[in-house]
Order: C-alpha cells, then structure tokens, then sequence
C-alpha cells in the first residue's frame, strides 16, 4: 500500500507501466469536469471509475481485496479515512467473485486521512476500504483506477 501527492507520482512510475500510465493520467487531465461513470483509458489494461457520492456515517467496517488489479485511487474533493490492512487469514465475509474481482474480509486496519490531491496504490495484497471523515455526510469525488496486473 501506498499513500502519497499526486506531486510525487514520478516517484512511483518504476512499479509498472499500468501504474505509472494511471497516475501520468491523473496528472495530465482536469479529473474534476469527467462525469461520474466508467471509462476505458487503456483497452483490457486500465479502467477509469469516476465516483460521486455523498459519505454516509457507519460503524461497519468491510475491506476488500482484488487479484487480478491494482487500484489506483486519488482524491479530487472531499476528503475519506482509508483503512488498510495486510491481507493474511482474515474472516471472509463474500468470497473472493472473480468476476467483480473482489472479496470482502473482516479486519482491524489503521486508518489514514486522504485529502484532494492524494492517491494510493492498493496491491492484491492489501485489503482496504473507505470510511466516513469525521464530517458525516461529506461529498466526496474519487477516481478509481483498475490497472490489470502486468
């Protein structure tokens, strides 16, 4: 896992081509006026998941893992606690759906505050998930990406 600005990405284009085209694409472009939706960037390499939501308070807290990509999220506004933890022997909750390439799990994870600006890189081996800020009912505009594993 890794969480750092969007002023650093460079730092981070040695991971792989799919990340470094993901956070260039992050760089390049005006995230703030694409409509909330998905979007192909890099035919069967990148996704482009556009969200818009408002945060809702919840004391539940999922995490999710993926095998087949990396998520590259970044914060345009808004501002979320992103919860992290190693993916070990965790609860299942919803087995691992290869077709949503996406498990949930119980897990105790740290938490860490992601402002406009921010992105972090979510590896298979990461579980996490978004929860509230401590301002409830908060909008938030966040840019998935799912960079299909090189």
């Amino acid at each position: 896992m890794i969480i750092d600005r969007i002023e650093n990405a460079s730092l981070y284009y040695a991971l792989g081509s799919g990340i470094a085209e993901a956070l260039k694409y992050i760089k390049s472009n005006d995230l703030s006026k694409i409509e909330p939706g998905k979007y192909e960037i890099i035919k069967d390499k990148i996704q482009m998941i556009v969200n818009e939501y408002e945060q809702k308070c919840t004391d539940r807290v999922t995490m999710e893992a993926h095998r087949k990509n990396i998520d590259v999220q970044f914060w345009v506004s808004g501002s979320e606690l992103m919860g992290y933890a190693p993916f070990q022997t965790q609860s299942v909750l919803e087995p691992y759906a290869e077709k949503k390439d996406c498990g949930l799990y119980a897990a105790d994870g740290t938490f860490s505050k992601l402002e406009p600006g921010m992105f972090t890189i979510y590896f298979p081996t990461d579980l996490h998930t978004a929860v509230v800020d401590v301002d409830c009912n908060s909008k938030v505009r966040k840019i998935v990406f799912k960079v299909l594993i090189d």
